[in-house]
């Protein structure tokens, strides 16, 4: 099973910190995302990009996943041969699609307001636990990191 290198497709180090990760996955989503690029390419591109911080804006994730893509991280693609390894990649891949699906219905800028940047997903600004005011805040802070 080939393994993509995100830092690759996020043009990060792969010792960025997770505030480095955010931002390029923000700048790489509003140029990818179908409201703005509805060629095939993009699709992949959005799906891989939404699959990489998915892997890697998750501590134990990303730690499994800097294991699995060794020392090789010029590379692209790596094979993997580990079946455990194979299974969790499978997973990760198939809980990025859904990611990927929800948030392909999100425009732009509701995406980018929102604070998708956190492990539960498209809460943000809905949370019904947190004040609306603080998250608005928040999300606005966030969405303007990337300019």
């Amino acid at each position: 099973m080939d393994l993509i290198n995100y830092y690759n497709i996020f043009n990060i180090e792969d010792t960025a910190d997770l505030n480095s990760i955010k931002k390029a996955f923000r700048k790489e989503i509003a140029i990818y995302h179908p409201d703005n690029n509805s060629t095939d390419d993009a699709k992949v591109q959005f799906n891989a990009l939404v699959e990489g911080f998915h892997i890697l804006s998750n501590p134990e994730r990303r730690n499994a996943y800097d294991k699995m893509l060794g020392s090789s991280k010029t590379d692209k693609l790596v094979i993997i041969d580990e079946p455990i390894e194979q299974f969790q990649y499978k997973e990760w891949k198939h809980e990025s699609k859904k990611k990927a699906d929800s948030y392909s219905q999100y425009s732009v800028a509701k995406l980018l307001a929102q604070d998708v940047f956190i492990e539960a997903g498209l809460q943000g600004l809905f949370s019904i636990d947190g004040n609306i005011l603080e998250g608005l805040g928040d999300a606005l802070g966030d969405a303007f990191d990337v300019f």
